[in-house]
């Protein structure tokens, strides 16, 4: 405990800091929240420590306010810790954890809006997204400024729709919701099989024991991995402790909300992207008092600020999105894993497909493999086949509105394919047919001077939306207008490739009474829309679904029997180590979503490389095998988890500064036995939103510690304002 009048150090959330010295006007303790100013800006900070920064007592700054919530010791030393591992600052860390600006102000007093479902305005996609953002926060009241953030919409668009009506003032509004009533029961209507009461009971026993122990809860798709987890969920619950339930924000689904109400009696308090400013600030401070001691929530949700947290479980634990990339670089798995080690508790990995590097940890001892092998409710596993593309190659087609001396298109969809969709649409069942490219065609280019549509601010290529009738760039959202002849020397241009609306101009053609659907980010604007799809789905008003990897994973269709995967070949010959892996992963993950109700399912996979061992591994359903050769390889080569990587990325606005800079680390760079730097080389993608990136890959052998290494190498070399330098430990992007 510490004094009013003691000098302590306060942690900042900001990225530059390991912590300022300041005198308390109040006792506090480790870990207790203060508001102090740094540069005349007030900020909330946690006390870290005993002072040392040296300065006499006359120059240290007082405290403003010391409020009565802290967080943990352990708090504090995963702090510490994910410093080290990650080399980001611990004030960078902190800044994850204190992210709602005004979580200890009071409410703001704002205007709120609420929905006119009355108003006889034109309904456009821009007003659809506003209503969809009503529908997302249950319908209540919001304020100009959260409309926008959450519908991606202009301030125009709202406005408009104010003076239209559309959206109607009501009185302003300061309350907090009370989170003190919601409580949970186990409502005792799900009757688990054998192997899931075997999981079930293994992983109680670790609760109740308490201590810390990593259990990977290894289930095929369809297995009922959710209600063990659930189980778990509710034991740690009704012992008082809280409990985190992580997930990609793709799988935060309706239909598993509803699963969760039917097995805990109310809904769940849901922490994503998409929430208003005021709701993220009730749960941060709903969680902080303990008033809220169950959440689902994406990754960002492991940085609330919990007490007594007792339990944590990761969804889909392989899935990428757990990587983090923007406001500093960590994997929320692994700093979930390292957050339940310091805290004592057990923690749940669950994956139908586990990474390499949670599957060497169960072949260390480290983890504990608990495994659900058939699916739940007695479905069978869908038909896994292989189409050869270049014995099956696809017929041409004609759109109606072609000219009679326009050549026939080529189409993607094999005869096999085709045969299989109209074979299932004539028995009445859905389709669902997977590309992960978006839009319409990936290039455009003038086949007689070459010129290809690329991005002015981006190394990449535009890819043209046939729907929006613009090129749009993937990388920074940028758009231009699509040119009718070749700007360079006025021949016509052509697309080559396909996207998701190129395969349902086919569908179209070939299958002209068929109810399609389009499903990526281009289209699914918000939780809402995909729901719409969903219960499209369900209520059988779509015959053939065309998607990204949304679909792959928490949907579950049970009239749906067939899944076709365009090119399975994407993705397979990346630069990448993991893409195999990944490969294996996402298409593992669509073939799982047929056949999960009473009729069985089939998949097929178009291919020009049907003797690549992730197909084979996938028709054989072989899933072992093909990643214990995967990891062989890694193992001769020393990557990940047999070898350590840590990413370099130095980014500038002029590329004179960016090469000086890297020549300076060049010349910095340190020797270790043991331990290779190579670089720097420009980034595969070396332009983005006009910063010129390059790098360096530090390698070396899974025993050697190479965060002091790195870290001591860049402190050497001093970085100008208009440079920015990242650090990526163990990278799954390579970009």
């Amino acid at each position: 405990m510490f004094k009013a009048g003691d000098t302590v150090k306060v942690l900042i959330p900001n990225v530059v800091n390991s912590g300022y010295d300041y005198r308390l006007t109040r006792d506090a303790e480790l870990g207790t929240f203060v508001r102090v100013n740094v540069m005349n800006k007030p900020y909330i900070g946690v006390v870290f420590g005993l002072a040392d920064s040296g300065l006499p007592v006359e120059k240290i700054k007082e405290t403003i306010d010391v409020f009565p919530y802290r967080l943990s010791i352990e708090d504090l030393q995963w702090i510490k810790k994910m410093s080290d591992w990650t080399l980001m600052t611990p004030g960078a860390v902190l800044r994850l954890i204190v992210n709602v600006p005004d979580a200890f102000l009071p409410p703001k007093l704002e205007q709120l809006y609420k929905y006119n479902k009355n108003s006889n305005s034109r309904m456009t996609d821009a007003r659809q997204s506003v209503e969809d953002a009503f529908s997302s926060n249950d319908n209540e009241a919001m304020s100009a400024s959260d409309i926008q953030n959450i519908a991606h919409v202009s301030t125009s668009v709202v406005r408009g729709m104010i003076q239209r009506g559309v959206l109607i003032p009501c009185d302003l509004r300061s309350r907090e919701t009370d989170f003190s009533h919601i409580i949970y029961k186990d409502m005792g209507n799900i009757q688990l099989n054998m192997e899931q009461v075997v999981a079930a009971k293994e992983i109680a026993k670790a609760v109740d024991k308490g201590g810390f122990s990593v259990f990977l809860l290894d289930g095929i798709t369809g297995s009922g991995k959710t209600q063990v987890y659930f189980d778990a969920a509710w034991r740690a619950y009704s012992q008082g402790k809280s409990v985190l339930l992580m997930m990609p924000e793709i799988a935060l689904t309706a239909q598993f909300m509803a699963r969760y109400t039917q097995r805990f009696g109310a809904p769940p308090v849901v922490w994503h992207s998409n929430l208003t400013s005021a709701r993220r600030r009730e749960i941060w401070r709903g969680v902080l008092r303990g008033d809220i001691r169950m959440v689902v929530g994406t990754r960002s949700a492991l940085f609330l600020p919990w007490q007594n947290l007792g339990l944590i479980v990761v969804d889909e634990e392989h899935d990428t999105s757990y990587k983090q990339e923007d406001m500093g670089n960590y994997h929320a798995r692994d700093m979930a894993v390292l957050r339940a080690k310091i805290a004592d508790f057990p923690i749940i990995l669950a994956s139908a497909t586990p990474s390499a590097e949670t599957l060497q940890n169960v072949a260390d001892g480290k983890y504990v493999r608990l495994r659900l092998t058939s699916r739940f409710g007695g479905a069978s596993l869908p038909k896994i086949e292989v189409i050869d593309m270049r014995e099956n190659r696809p017929t041409q087609y004609n759109l109606a509105e072609d000219a009679e001396d326009t050549p026939a298109r080529t189409g993607y969809l094999s005869p096999t394919l085709c045969d299989a969709i109209k074979d299932t649409l004539d028995s009445g069942h859905q389709v669902m047919l997977f590309i992960n490219r978006r839009g319409f065609a990936p290039i455009v280019q003038c086949k007689k001077c070459g010129w290809v549509a690329q991005c002015p601010d981006c190394s990449v290529g535009m890819t043209y939306h046939k729907q929006l009738g613009k090129l749009l760039c993937h990388m920074c959202g940028r758009t231009s207008i699509m040119p009718e002849k070749c700007p360079v020397c006025g021949d016509d241009v052509s697309f080559r490739g396909a996207g998701l609306e190129k395969i349902q101009e086919e569908i179209g053609v070939r299958f002209p009474s068929a109810r399609t659907a389009l499903v990526s980010s281009d289209t699914m604007l918000s939780r809402q829309a995909l729901e719409r799809l969903v219960t499209k789905m369900e209520t059988g008003e779509i015959d053939i679904v065309i998607g990204t990897q949304i679909l792959a994973k928490g949907h579950h269709f049970p009239n749906l029997t067939l899944v076709g995967v365009v090119d399975a070949d994407m993705g397979l010959f990346g630069t990448d180590f993991r893409s195999s892996e990944h490969t294996f992963q996402q298409l593992f993950q669509v073939a799982g979503r047929a056949g999960r109700g009473e009729v069985p399912g089939r998949v097929l996979l178009q291919t020009y490389q049907p003797e690549h061992p992730v197909l084979q591994a996938i028709r054989d359903g072989d899933r072992d095998a093909f990643m214990a050769a995967d990891m062989a390889a890694r193992r001769v080569a020393k990557m990940p988890p047999y070898g350590q990587l840590i990413a370099v990325i130095i980014e500038a606005n002029k590329e004179t500064v960016l090469k000086r800079v890297c020549s300076e680390l060049f010349n910095a760079a340190p020797t270790a036995v043991g331990v290779k730097i190579m670089g720097p080389i420009a980034a595969q993608i070396y332009q983005v939103r006009n910063w010129y990136r390059m790098r360096f890959l530090v390698a070396g052998d899974a025993r050697t510690m190479l965060q002091p290494l790195v870290k001591h190498w860049v402190s050497k070399v001093r970085m100008p304002a208009n440079v920015r330098l990242k650090i990526d430990v163990n990278p799954q992007n390579f970009m």
